[in-house]
């Protein structure tokens, strides 16, 4: 099909972001990405998304389903973060064999 000219006006956010997809999808042409957007948009493929799903009633949780004790339990398990101390039972690792058989040379 035979292809017009014609005059774009839009925004600069909006021609940065063409632009860069021009950049990704089109070779460099913000020609030929207007046209893949037109075509997209044609064919009912762009702005069309899914319904938003609710995760309302996703989760059960039969101890406490109003969440009376959530403040609780979070301030406890802040407060117990903050009593345990960092570097206590951290382990060295073994040395390499191989790095403490080797031996500096000078330089000179």
């Amino acid at each position: 099909m035979a292809k017009q000219p014609i005059s774009l006006t839009i925004e600069e956010s909006n021609l940065l972001w063409l632009k860069g997809r021009a950049r990704v999808v089109a070779g460099g042409s913000v020609s030929a990405a207007v046209d893949q957007l037109v075509a997209e948009a044609r064919a009912g493929r762009l702005g069309g998304s899914e319904p938003a799903r609710s995760v309302v009633g996703t989760i059960d949780l039969a101890e406490d389903p109003l969440l009376a004790g959530a403040d609780a339990a979070v301030r406890a398990g802040f407060t117990d973060s903050l009593t345990r101390s960092i570097g206590g039972s951290l382990e060295r690792a073994p040395r390499s064999t191989t790095a403490a058989s080797r031996k500096k040379k000078a330089r000179g």
